[in-house]
């Protein structure tokens, strides 16, 4: 008779490093305490079986994500893409209702660093330019009335675009000498 896979306490680190979540996170998606995941995570206990089967959820649901994507960019194949990271959970489950009760936005992070990822890696999408940008639901909204849209995917994205010069600011630093 086979033993069962366990998952050791380095790889529930790993996976729950990649998938962008804290031990409280992932404690809280567990309804254990933050300590008993470090304890699991140390391998001074062994890691349940629902609690590998819900890291492994939330690691395929990022896979599947960014296939996705990919599967976009390659068909579109924009010169220049910009995504979004939303600072809060809050303001995530906000302007991304489809994401309620599925991700922290820490997790969203997590798909938008596999997908800057992917488009590094696959000649499929080599030469898209991939950026950055932090998503301000106050500066956001501002723009949008501005400008008389509705809030959709579309109208962020444009947003977006625009926030690229205004984020990427010159570090002090990196001047020429005066």
């Amino acid at each position: 008779m086979k033993t069962p896979d366990r998952m050791t306490g380095a790889e529930l680190a790993t996976m729950r490093q990649a998938c962008g979540l804290s031990r409280e996170e992932l404690a809280q998606l567990c309804d254990v305490q933050p300590r008993t995941v470090k304890h699991w995570e140390s391998g001074r206990a062994g890691v349940p079986a629902d609690v590998a089967q819900t890291i492994g959820g939330i690691s395929s649901g990022i896979r599947d994500s960014v296939r996705a994507a990919c599967d976009v960019l390659a068909r579109d194949r924009p010169a220049q893409l910009v995504l979004i990271r939303y600072r809060t959970d809050a303001d995530m489950q906000r302007f991304r209702p489809d994401c309620v009760g599925m991700l922290a936005a820490s997790t969203h992070g997590a798909i938008v660093a596999r997908t800057i990822d992917a488009i590094g890696l696959l000649p499929a999408l080599q030469g898209i330019r991939a950026r950055v940008v932090w998503f301000d639901p106050a500066d956001y909204e501002r723009w949008r009335q501005d400008a008389g849209q509705a809030d959709s995917k579309a109208t962020r994205q444009a947003w977006a675009a625009g926030q690229v010069a205004a984020q990427a600011m010159p570090h002090k630093g990196d001047q020429p000498a005066g």
